[in-house]
């Protein structure tokens, strides 16, 4: 655990110093489909015995932050404080090595349940997939997010990179915390709805689009206001207290398979849904921690992750993460098969569950 805390008259930090975290042993206990993933709608992928991956990217939250308010009072007006945490030694070119990984055996897991997928010459010769091409958003994409109030603020720095030249899209797979924006993609819906529908219809094809979520922490935190009167003056003043835990997972809801035309129709209401209800750890990590150095007033809520984002890897942070690069791109990929491993049973399975 990284702990932190910081006051507006004075700055202290307790104890700290360079570890590596504890892992949980890998286990050999199957997950199952049942208590991980939920279809919106049921029959999976119906009597399809053939699709094809229109997206496949993987979102890895490099920098975490939370805000926290110590309150309104007095001359110290709604005072707030920002927590960020860095995740360093994860750049495009490792996430790309991952999601083509990822890609090589999400389509090996098809084709083991008997489902053929389109190879991707045929996917980009055809006329609706090269405008949905255009639609999408080109990897790597730098994404930055804000959700809540002032007590109780998340905020993160997104890094989005798809498998094998293939477009990110977010048509569908939205979700509340993890990525609640579209990147703008939204301006051109009709393209992504109607234009994946009507793929699907030629292709003979379900078109699936995959978004693999991985987080490596939680954060929590506090703030509080306090007084004091000395003779005729009072003195105010706020306190935080920050924690980072290492927790790398695939999260719930950021993790999904979003399917369209699945009875090849033609038609954009024929769509379905897979996402992970529970988060999957992924274990054997080697990790270490550090102390930061961005204890400084730096901005907070939305301009502090804005400048987070156009600062990259060079941002300052409060907490480091570290990676060991071979060693992450083996056991993020070897829990990210499983969770697809996961989706395929989902989708192949005579009802859908």
């Amino acid at each position: 655990m990284l702990k932190f805390s910081k006051a507006t008259v004075a700055l202290a930090f307790s104890a700290f110093a360079t570890f590596a975290f504890a892992q949980t042993p890998p286990s050999d206990q199957a997950l199952s489909v049942a208590d991980y993933v939920k279809a919106q709608e049921s029959g999976g992928l119906g009597a399809n015995k053939r699709v094809a991956i229109s997206s496949f990217f993987i979102q890895f939250v490099r920098d975490q932050g939370i805000e926290r308010s110590a309150g309104s009072f007095g001359m110290f007006q709604a005072q707030s404080a920002t927590y960020f945490t860095q995740t360093r030694g994860v750049d495009a070119a490792l996430l790309q090595t991952v999601a083509d990984k990822l890609y090589d055996g999400f389509v090996a897991d098809l084709k083991a349940a008997g489902i053929e997928v389109v190879p991707q010459s045929e996917l980009d010769a055809n006329a609706n997939f090269q405008e949905i091409r255009k639609a999408g958003t080109a990897s790597p994409f730098i994404d930055n997010i804000e959700i809540g109030v002032r007590k109780d603020k998340h905020m993160a720095v997104n890094m989005l990179v798809s498998a094998k030249g293939l477009p990110i899209i977010l048509n569908g797979l939205i979700d509340k915390k993890w990525l609640p924006g579209d990147g703008g993609q939204s301006l051109r819906g009709m393209t992504l709805v109607l234009g994946s529908a009507t793929a699907a219809k030629t292709l003979q094809a379900p078109l699936l689009a995959v978004r693999m979520t991985v987080s490596m922490i939680e954060q929590k935190g506090k703030g509080w206001g306090s007084s004091a009167q000395y003779g005729n003056m009072i003195l105010k003043s706020a306190s935080w207290e920050f924690e980072t835990d290492p927790l790398p997972r695939f999260v719930e809801d950021g993790t999904a398979i979003f399917v369209n035309g699945v009875n090849l129709s033609g038609l954009p209401s024929s769509r379905n849904l897979f996402t992970l209800t529970k988060a999957v750890p992924v274990r054997g990590l080697e990790l270490s921690g550090v102390k930061g150095e961005g204890t400084n007033a730096r901005g907070s809520g939305l301009l502090g992750a804005l400048g987070r984002a156009a600062q990259g890897a060079d941002a300052p942070a409060d907490a480091y993460i570290d990676i060991q690069p071979a060693n992450f791109t083996a056991q993020i990929t070897q829990g990210g098969l499983q969770v697809l491993g996961l989706f395929v049973k989902a989708m192949t399975a005579p009802d859908g569950k």
